[in-house]
C-alpha cells in the first residue's frame, strides 16, 4: 500500500476521532468540577480511549503496511465502542 493511499485512508478516520475526542476532553474540562469522583474517573476513561482512536488512526497514515491494516481500523472501531458504553455509564450514573 503507498503512502497515498495510507493516507486518504487515514484522514477521514483521524476526522472523525477529532470529532469525538475534541468534545469529550472540552466537556471533562468544562464540567470537571461539576462531576464526583466517579464521573471524573469515567470521563478520563473516555479521554484515553479516544485519544488512543486518533493515534491509531494516525498510526495508519505514518506506519507502511503490504495490505489494507483491518486490524487497527478494528481496533479503531473497538476503541470507539468502548468510549459510547463508558459514556453511557457515566451517564446513567
Amino acid at each position: 500500500m503507498d503512502a497515498r493511499l495510507r493516507w486518504r485512508l487515514a484522514v477521514p478516520l483521524i476526522g472523525l476521532s477529532l470529532l469525538m475526542v475534541v468534545p469529550a476532553i472540552a466537556g471533562a474540562w468544562v464540567f470537571w468540577f461539576e462531576f464526583g469522583n466517579t464521573s471524573r474517573g469515567l470521563s478520563v476513561a473516555v479521554c484515553v480511549l479516544l485519544l488512543a482512536q486518533l493515534g491509531l488512526a494516525a498510526s495508519i497514515g505514518v506506519r507502511p503496511v503490504r495490505d489494507v491494516p483491518w486490524l487497527r481500523i478494528a481496533l479503531i472501531v473497538l476503541a470507539f465502542v468502548l468510549a459510547c458504553g463508558v459514556a453511557a455509564v457515566r451517564r446513567s450514573l
